[in-house]
């Protein structure tokens, strides 16, 4: 609290007066870089295919993920107890963004295979297949989306 109050030059007590406690102003920092990774800036355009979005999607992230190097693993790192609990509901937060538009364009394209999904295998299991896939070549810090894609392509379209 001490370095960030000299840092932005201002007293200690104005500080406090925005951030309760040490985890209170982590956990704004923290909220801050999802928000610039996960900028509300949508990729949905008409008739954009799937595969195309998920691409879009995965270079917003990891353009982010270079600005911010090794932030998915430090935020696990930050918090313990309750804190780490809210930190991760912000997180998710996040995610769940990034699902419900990608429920929506996958809903959208015309060009995936009829009866593809069913009660065992729905839109929403997909969804959150894909999404955790993109994590996953995230944190293993992968420079490329193309297998991930590939399989996609695979799956959805005939």
């Amino acid at each position: 609290m001490r370095a960030v109050a000299q840092r932005c030059d201002i007293a200690l007590g104005s500080v406090y007066n925005y951030f309760g406690s040490k985890d209170d102003l982590i956990m704004a920092a923290v909220e801050s870089v999802w928000q610039n990774i996960f900028e509300t800036e949508s990729y949905y355009k008409q008739g954009i295919a799937f595969t195309e979005y998920i691409k879009a999607v995965f270079k917003k992230i990891k353009k982010g993920m270079l600005k911010y190097p090794d932030f998915f693993t430090a935020h696990a790192m930050s918090f313990s107890g309750k804190s780490k609990d809210d930190a991760r509901t912000k997180m998710y937060r996040y995610f769940s963004l990034v699902k419900e538009e990608m429920l929506v364009i996958l809903q959208a394209d015309t060009a995936i295979k009829n009866n593809l999904f069913s009660k065992d295998f729905t839109e929403e299991d997909f969804a959150d297949f894909v999404l955790t896939n993109i994590i996953g070549l995230l944190i293993l810090q992968r420079q490329s989306s193309a297998v991930l894609i590939a399989g996609i392509q695979k799956i959805i379209y005939p």
